[in-house]
Protein backbone atom coordinates (compact mmCIF):
# COMPACT_ATOMS: atom_id res chain seq x y z
CA UNK A 1 0.00 0.00 0.00
CA UNK A 2 1.51 3.70 -0.69
CA UNK A 3 2.09 5.13 2.44
CA UNK A 4 0.94 8.70 2.92
CA UNK A 5 3.64 11.18 1.78
CA UNK A 6 4.16 14.57 3.74
CA UNK A 7 4.45 17.49 1.25
CA UNK A 8 4.96 20.34 3.59
CA UNK A 9 1.82 22.12 2.16
CA UNK A 10 -1.50 21.64 3.40
CA UNK A 11 -4.13 19.41 2.48
CA UNK A 12 -6.50 21.82 -0.15
CA UNK A 13 -2.70 23.16 -1.84
CA UNK A 14 -1.90 19.36 -2.23
CA UNK A 15 -5.10 18.26 -3.52
CA UNK A 16 -5.43 21.46 -5.56
CA UNK A 17 -1.95 20.40 -6.95
CA UNK A 18 -2.81 16.76 -7.86
CA UNK A 19 -6.22 17.78 -9.12
CA UNK A 20 -4.08 20.27 -11.78
CA UNK A 21 -1.21 17.62 -12.65
CA UNK A 22 -4.14 15.37 -13.81
CA UNK A 23 -6.21 17.09 -15.63
CA UNK A 24 -3.46 19.19 -17.44
CA UNK A 25 -1.80 16.00 -17.99
CA UNK A 26 -4.70 14.55 -19.33
CA UNK A 27 -5.62 17.11 -21.77
CA UNK A 28 -2.16 17.54 -22.78
CA UNK A 29 -2.29 13.48 -24.19
CA UNK A 30 -5.71 13.54 -25.39
CA UNK A 31 -5.79 17.05 -26.92
CA UNK A 32 -1.94 16.69 -28.20
CA UNK A 33 -2.07 13.38 -29.86
CA UNK A 34 -5.82 13.25 -30.69
CA UNK A 35 -4.73 16.80 -32.16
CA UNK A 36 -1.74 15.69 -34.05
CA UNK A 37 -3.78 12.75 -35.53
CA UNK A 38 -6.76 15.23 -36.66
CA UNK A 39 -4.42 17.60 -38.28
CA UNK A 40 -2.29 14.80 -40.07
CA UNK A 41 -5.29 13.19 -41.41
CA UNK A 42 -8.40 15.14 -41.52
CA UNK A 43 -7.46 18.34 -42.06
CA UNK A 44 -4.07 17.94 -44.46
CA UNK A 45 -5.53 14.70 -46.37
CA UNK A 46 -9.30 15.22 -46.38
CA UNK A 47 -9.30 15.21 -50.11
CA UNK A 48 -7.93 11.87 -50.13
CA UNK A 49 -9.48 10.05 -47.52
CA UNK A 50 -10.06 6.99 -48.82
CA UNK A 51 -6.51 6.25 -49.50
CA UNK A 52 -6.88 6.15 -45.46
CA UNK A 53 -10.41 7.00 -43.57
CA UNK A 54 -12.38 3.55 -42.55
CA UNK A 55 -15.46 5.17 -43.74
CA UNK A 56 -14.41 7.32 -46.09
CA UNK A 57 -17.68 8.89 -47.19
CA UNK A 58 -18.70 9.38 -43.85
CA UNK A 59 -17.83 13.53 -42.14
CA UNK A 60 -19.16 14.67 -38.60
CA UNK A 61 -21.36 17.96 -39.42
CA UNK A 62 -19.31 20.82 -37.93
CA UNK A 63 -21.65 21.28 -35.08
CA UNK A 64 -21.44 17.73 -34.20
CA UNK A 65 -17.56 17.88 -34.21
CA UNK A 66 -17.72 21.00 -32.42
CA UNK A 67 -20.14 19.58 -29.65
CA UNK A 68 -18.17 15.88 -29.68
CA UNK A 69 -14.82 18.42 -28.53
CA UNK A 70 -16.54 20.02 -25.96
CA UNK A 71 -17.79 17.28 -23.99
CA UNK A 72 -14.52 15.81 -24.45
CA UNK A 73 -12.85 18.67 -22.81
CA UNK A 74 -15.78 18.51 -19.78
CA UNK A 75 -15.01 14.44 -19.64
CA UNK A 76 -11.27 14.95 -19.19
CA UNK A 77 -11.24 17.73 -16.68
CA UNK A 78 -13.88 15.55 -14.35
CA UNK A 79 -11.15 12.37 -15.08
CA UNK A 80 -9.09 15.57 -13.85
CA UNK A 81 -10.87 16.33 -10.58
CA UNK A 82 -11.51 12.36 -9.81
CA UNK A 83 -8.22 11.06 -10.89
CA UNK A 84 -6.40 13.63 -9.08
CA UNK A 85 -8.89 13.43 -5.70
CA UNK A 86 -7.60 9.50 -5.69
CA UNK A 87 -4.07 10.47 -5.65
CA UNK A 88 -4.66 12.80 -3.06
CA UNK A 89 -6.62 10.00 -0.86
CA UNK A 90 -3.81 7.20 -1.79
CA UNK A 91 -1.37 9.84 -0.70
CA UNK A 92 -2.84 10.44 2.56
CA UNK A 93 -2.95 6.67 3.63
CA UNK A 94 -6.12 6.18 2.25
CA UNK A 95 -6.78 2.02 1.31
CA UNK A 96 -5.57 0.73 -2.31
CA UNK A 97 -3.35 -1.99 -3.29
CA UNK A 98 -0.78 0.02 -4.85
CA UNK A 99 3.07 0.40 -3.97
CA UNK A 100 6.17 2.05 -4.82
CA UNK A 101 8.83 0.19 -3.54
CA UNK A 102 9.22 -2.96 -6.16
CA UNK A 103 11.05 -5.02 -3.62
CA UNK A 104 8.03 -4.69 -1.62
CA UNK A 105 6.75 -7.63 -4.49
CA UNK A 106 10.05 -8.04 -5.93
CA UNK A 107 10.69 -7.36 -9.70
CA UNK A 108 9.47 -10.72 -11.07
CA UNK A 109 5.77 -9.89 -9.95
CA UNK A 110 5.82 -6.42 -10.59
CA UNK A 111 6.33 -6.91 -14.48
CA UNK A 112 4.17 -9.38 -14.31
CA UNK A 113 1.85 -7.25 -12.64
CA UNK A 114 1.66 -4.93 -16.23
CA UNK A 115 0.01 -7.84 -17.68
CA UNK A 116 -2.79 -9.00 -15.01
CA UNK A 117 -3.89 -5.46 -14.62
CA UNK A 118 -3.77 -5.21 -18.36
CA UNK A 119 -6.26 -8.21 -18.70
CA UNK A 120 -8.37 -6.59 -15.48
CA UNK A 121 -8.83 -2.85 -17.04
CA UNK A 122 -9.70 -4.73 -20.36
CA UNK A 123 -12.35 -7.27 -18.24
CA UNK A 124 -13.49 -4.35 -16.22
CA UNK A 125 -14.14 -1.95 -19.66
CA UNK A 126 -15.93 -5.27 -22.02
CA UNK A 127 -18.24 -5.82 -18.92
CA UNK A 128 -18.99 -2.54 -18.30
CA UNK A 129 -19.67 -1.22 -22.10
CA UNK A 130 -21.28 -4.27 -22.51
CA UNK A 131 -23.93 -3.26 -19.46
CA UNK A 132 -23.88 0.48 -20.94
CA UNK A 133 -25.54 -1.58 -24.49
CA UNK A 134 -28.75 -2.54 -21.71
CA UNK A 135 -31.79 -0.97 -23.32
CA UNK A 136 -32.30 1.48 -20.53
CA UNK A 137 -28.98 2.68 -20.16
CA UNK A 138 -28.04 2.62 -23.77
CA UNK A 139 -30.99 5.15 -24.34
CA UNK A 140 -29.93 7.20 -21.45
CA UNK A 141 -26.48 7.58 -21.38
CA UNK A 142 -24.51 5.56 -23.75
CA UNK A 143 -26.88 6.97 -27.07
CA UNK A 144 -24.41 10.60 -26.35
CA UNK A 145 -21.01 8.35 -27.19
CA UNK A 146 -23.07 6.71 -30.48
CA UNK A 147 -24.21 10.40 -31.82
CA UNK A 148 -20.11 9.71 -33.40
CA UNK A 149 -21.25 6.76 -36.36
CA UNK A 150 -18.42 7.71 -37.77
CA UNK A 151 -15.62 8.78 -34.49
CA UNK A 152 -12.83 11.14 -34.71
CA UNK A 153 -9.53 11.20 -32.44
CA UNK A 154 -11.80 13.63 -30.33
CA UNK A 155 -14.59 11.16 -29.68
CA UNK A 156 -12.93 8.66 -27.70
CA UNK A 157 -14.61 10.44 -24.46
CA UNK A 158 -17.14 12.31 -26.04
CA UNK A 159 -20.12 10.53 -23.88
CA UNK A 160 -22.27 11.33 -20.98
CA UNK A 161 -20.82 12.12 -17.79
CA UNK A 162 -22.53 9.32 -15.98
CA UNK A 163 -20.79 7.27 -18.66
CA UNK A 164 -17.67 8.10 -18.28
CA UNK A 165 -17.48 7.89 -14.26
CA UNK A 166 -18.93 4.67 -14.59
CA UNK A 167 -15.62 3.38 -16.76
CA UNK A 168 -13.46 5.75 -14.64
CA UNK A 169 -14.73 3.49 -12.16
CA UNK A 170 -14.49 0.22 -13.37
CA UNK A 171 -10.85 1.17 -14.29
CA UNK A 172 -9.69 1.75 -10.93
CA UNK A 173 -11.43 -1.02 -9.35
CA UNK A 174 -9.11 -3.74 -10.29
CA UNK A 175 -6.19 -1.67 -7.45
CA UNK A 176 -8.05 -2.08 -4.38
CA UNK A 177 -7.44 -5.89 -5.40
CA UNK A 178 -4.77 -6.87 -7.41
CA UNK A 179 -1.25 -5.35 -5.87
CA UNK A 180 0.41 -3.29 -8.51
CA UNK A 181 3.40 -0.40 -8.39
CA UNK A 182 1.90 3.13 -8.61
CA UNK A 183 3.98 4.10 -11.79
CA UNK A 184 2.48 0.97 -13.54
CA UNK A 185 -0.69 2.24 -13.32
CA UNK A 186 -0.05 5.39 -14.24
CA UNK A 187 1.84 4.35 -17.46
CA UNK A 188 -1.26 1.50 -18.04
CA UNK A 189 -4.12 4.62 -17.91
CA UNK A 190 -1.78 6.69 -20.51
CA UNK A 191 -1.27 3.55 -22.08
CA UNK A 192 -4.98 3.20 -22.78
CA UNK A 193 -6.18 6.46 -23.48
CA UNK A 194 -3.50 6.92 -26.08
CA UNK A 195 -4.84 3.36 -27.58
CA UNK A 196 -8.45 4.38 -27.62
CA UNK A 197 -7.76 7.40 -29.44
CA UNK A 198 -6.32 5.62 -32.15
CA UNK A 199 -9.46 2.99 -32.07
CA UNK A 200 -11.65 6.35 -32.29
CA UNK A 201 -9.48 8.26 -34.60
CA UNK A 202 -11.61 6.68 -37.77
CA UNK A 203 -8.20 6.10 -39.33
CA UNK A 204 -7.06 2.53 -40.75
CA UNK A 205 -4.24 1.67 -38.45
CA UNK A 206 -3.06 -1.82 -37.68
CA UNK A 207 -1.03 -1.83 -34.23
CA UNK A 208 2.59 -2.82 -34.10
CA UNK A 209 1.89 -4.86 -30.94
CA UNK A 210 0.29 -8.03 -32.11
CA UNK A 211 -2.24 -8.48 -29.50
CA UNK A 212 -4.37 -5.08 -30.16
CA UNK A 213 -6.86 -5.41 -32.69
CA UNK A 214 -6.90 -3.03 -35.63
CA UNK A 215 -8.85 0.65 -35.46
CA UNK A 216 -11.45 -1.20 -37.65
CA UNK A 217 -12.59 -3.34 -34.94
CA UNK A 218 -14.15 -0.29 -32.64
CA UNK A 219 -14.90 1.85 -35.84
CA UNK A 220 -17.38 -1.38 -37.00
CA UNK A 221 -18.98 -1.38 -33.49
CA UNK A 222 -19.95 2.64 -34.22
CA UNK A 223 -21.38 1.61 -37.22
CA UNK A 224 -22.94 -1.54 -36.06
CA UNK A 225 -23.55 -0.60 -32.46
CA UNK A 226 -24.39 -4.03 -30.80
CA UNK A 227 -21.42 -5.77 -30.73
CA UNK A 228 -17.55 -5.32 -30.72
CA UNK A 229 -17.63 -4.38 -27.06
CA UNK A 230 -14.06 -4.81 -26.11
CA UNK A 231 -11.63 -2.10 -25.45
CA UNK A 232 -8.60 -3.04 -27.02
CA UNK A 233 -8.90 -6.97 -27.58
CA UNK A 234 -11.12 -8.66 -29.27
CA UNK A 235 -10.75 -11.65 -26.47
CA UNK A 236 -13.90 -10.72 -24.68
CA UNK A 237 -15.91 -10.30 -27.69
CA UNK A 238 -15.09 -13.65 -29.19
CA UNK A 239 -15.36 -15.62 -25.51
CA UNK A 240 -18.96 -14.86 -25.26
CA UNK A 241 -19.61 -14.25 -28.96
CA UNK A 242 -20.55 -10.53 -29.50
CA UNK A 243 -17.35 -10.05 -32.26
CA UNK A 244 -19.48 -9.30 -34.93
CA UNK A 245 -20.41 -11.92 -37.54
CA UNK A 246 -20.51 -11.69 -41.59
CA UNK A 247 -23.78 -13.79 -41.40
CA UNK A 248 -25.75 -11.57 -39.03
CA UNK A 249 -27.59 -8.30 -39.02
CA UNK A 250 -26.86 -5.46 -36.72
CA UNK A 251 -28.44 -2.25 -36.06
CA UNK A 252 -29.01 0.49 -32.78
CA UNK A 253 -32.15 -1.53 -32.19
CA UNK A 254 -30.85 -4.85 -32.16
CA UNK A 255 -29.69 -5.54 -28.56
CA UNK A 256 -27.87 -8.35 -27.25
CA UNK A 257 -24.59 -8.34 -28.93
CA UNK A 258 -25.15 -11.26 -31.14
CA UNK A 259 -26.81 -9.95 -33.83
CA UNK A 260 -30.00 -10.93 -35.22
CA UNK A 261 -30.73 -13.78 -38.01
CA UNK A 262 -30.24 -13.24 -41.27
CA UNK A 263 -31.85 -16.25 -42.54
CA UNK A 264 -32.36 -20.03 -41.58
CA UNK A 265 -28.57 -20.14 -40.18
CA UNK A 266 -29.32 -23.83 -38.63
CA UNK A 267 -25.74 -25.61 -39.62
CA UNK A 268 -24.11 -22.58 -40.12
CA UNK A 269 -20.51 -22.30 -38.80
CA UNK A 270 -20.06 -18.74 -37.08
CA UNK A 271 -18.17 -16.21 -39.82
CA UNK A 272 -16.23 -14.07 -37.58
CA UNK A 273 -14.79 -10.52 -38.88
CA UNK A 274 -11.15 -10.49 -38.60
CA UNK A 275 -9.59 -7.51 -37.30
Amino acid sequence: MVEGVAFGMSGLRLWALLVTVASVGGLVVYFGYGGWLYWRYYVRRRDRAVDWKIQPRRFQPADKHRWGIRVAAVNMLLGGLLSGSFAYYVVGGGYSALYLDAAEHGLAYTLLSVVLLFVAIEASAYYTHRLLHRKWLFKHFHRWHHRCVAPTPFNTVTMHPVEFLMLQVSAFLPIFVLPVHAYVFIGMLVYVLIFNIMDHSGIVMRHLLPWHSTSRFHDDHHVYFHCNFGQNLGWFDRFHGTLRRKDRRYGEKVFGGKGAPVGDERGATPEFVEY
